[in-house]
């Protein structure tokens, strides 16, 4: 009996030291949410077949150890590393090619991998580039969805800051029907937070066209919720 409350004593001793010890411990399962580190060294090679999954770890040991991350491909072109958090990389992998890597949660312990890849065509920051993206979604693994999710497209109509075509000029209505049949889209990730921006692209419209509907567009950013972005 007195062995038993000894032992009893003894606990109720510790209770105020275990109160104060802070929580180190992790589950199983949340030790398991993927870091875009690991995610992008485990890129299969048939993603970038240029790209060895050396050059894709060099790349990680620069920027971490704040480098300029720029290696040489199997065809001796660069590609650089340009941006990596916890859950974003931006990788430079041509001149004229851009991939973004985001991964979005599903719940507490999973994500998704979302990966937008761009082509780019003509000189930067002037009225002639014209950018075109392409989304999908993966398992973190790489693997793909037991249920594919596909992004929504948007309506040209959803990108003029006016309603469309009644109310525009002659020259936005020609530029609004141009759109109509050719619409690429430069789709971006947010290295911050779980948004993607939608920027209609105008480079080939005319010199008239382009003046018509300049101050008219606008891009659209849609939320991820946990299931799509919307």
């Amino acid at each position: 009996m007195k062995r038993q409350l000894f032992t009893w004593y003894a606990l109720l001793a510790l209770v105020p030291a275990m109160a104060s010890m802070p929580l180190t411990l992790r589950s199983e399962e949340q030790a398991e949410v993927p870091l875009m580190r690991d995610v992008f060294a485990a890129m299969p090679d048939s993603v970038l077949p240029l790209v060895t999954k050396n050059n894709r770890l060099d790349c990680i040991d620069f920027i971490e150890n704040n480098m300029e991350a720029k290696v040489r491909n199997a065809f001796d072109e660069y590609v650089t590393l340009e941006a990596l958090t916890s859950s974003y990389a931006r990788f430079r992998t041509s001149a004229a090619s851009l991939m973004e890597l985001k991964l979005l949660p599903v719940n507490d312990t999973t994500s998704i991998l979302c990966i937008v890849t761009t082509a780019q065509m003509g000189e930067p920051d002037t009225s002639r580039r014209l950018e075109d993206s392409n989304i999908r979604f993966l398992r973190s693994d790489w693997s793909p969805l037991s249920s594919p999710l596909t992004l929504d497209q948007p309506s040209v109509a959803s990108f003029f800051t006016v309603a469309a075509p009644d109310s525009l000029s002659a020259d936005a209505r020609q530029a609004y029907h141009s759109l109509l049949s050719f619409h690429p889209l430069r789709m971006q990730l947010s290295e911050d937070c779980t948004t993607l921006t939608l920027t209609l692209q105008t480079a080939y419209l005319s010199v008239a066209e382009k003046k018509a509907v300049y101050g008219l567009l606008q891009p659209l950013v849609l939320e991820w919720n946990g299931e799509k972005f919307r």
